[in-house]
């Protein structure tokens, strides 16, 4: 696993642990941002990067500060 892939990946799980604590689902978090519930779970799972205005958008839809979707 090279560095861009092993940080998708702890991003992920840093997404999952926040969204557990939250009790938020992907539809919850979608819903209360500008993302897709279907994009989120594929940044949850490490398989797209997100922009920084995804960042953005998931960090308001979790209702945290950005830096804690990078505090990993």
């Amino acid at each position: 696993m090279n560095d861009s892939e092993n940080n998708l990946k702890r991003f992920g799980e840093n997404l999952a642990r926040i969204k557990k604590a939250k009790k938020m689902s992907y539809r919850k978090i979608a819903a209360n941002c500008d993302l897709e519930h279907s994009d989120i779970k594929r940044y949850v799972d490490g398989k797209i990067n997100p922009t920084l205005l995804s960042l953005l958008d998931l960090a308001k839809g979790l209702g945290i500060h950005p830096k804690e979707l990078l505090d990993y």
